[in-house]
């Protein structure tokens, strides 16, 4: 008879080998059909298909794509946005308006990218040393080995 070498089996789906924890990367997607009443927080990405009626923060990107809505501030590291926002952007380190994007507010970014088409019906405060005002949110957020921290900012 023939013996085979038990081999223990490796789940490869969606794993990432650059990930700390070696699970793969998360991301939030909103589904075109949803519609959400409420401010959201988010350790990850974000991808909005649907309508948001409320304030985004993400500690990584936010992507709004065609169909998607904000009637709210998007406050994160870098920002892709397609669809519609009704609010300020604040993107700490990029924003990419694309040629469907439409813009009702205030950006700030420290590098800015606008296809022919995009349209924003506001004011810019973009560069290097651009200051990017609070969010005016109160999340608790972990700090580090189980402390928690209250962030308190102005509007």
């Amino acid at each position: 008879m023939l013996k085979r070498k038990s081999t223990p089996v490796k789940n490869t789906s969606n794993n990432n080998s650059n990930s700390k924890s070696g699970s793969a990367p998360s991301i939030t997607y909103i589904t075109k059909s949803t519609e959400i009443t409420a401010d959201m927080f988010c350790e990850d990405d974000v991808r909005i298909a649907g309508t948001v009626d409320g304030k985004i923060e993400s500690k990584k990107k936010v992507m709004l794509t065609e169909s998607g809505k904000v009637n709210g501030s998007i406050h994160s590291p870098d920002a892709d946005i397609s669809g519609s926002v009704s609010g300020d952007v604040k993107a700490f380190e990029s924003l990419v308006l694309r040629a469907s994007a439409i813009v009702d507010g205030k950006i700030f970014t420290k590098k800015l990218t606008i296809e022919n088409g995009a349209q924003v019906k506001g004011s810019f405060q973009v560069g290097p040393n651009v200051s990017i005002p609070a969010n005016g949110s109160q999340i608790v957020r972990k700090t580090g080995a189980g402390d928690k921290k209250k962030e308190e900012t102005d509007t």
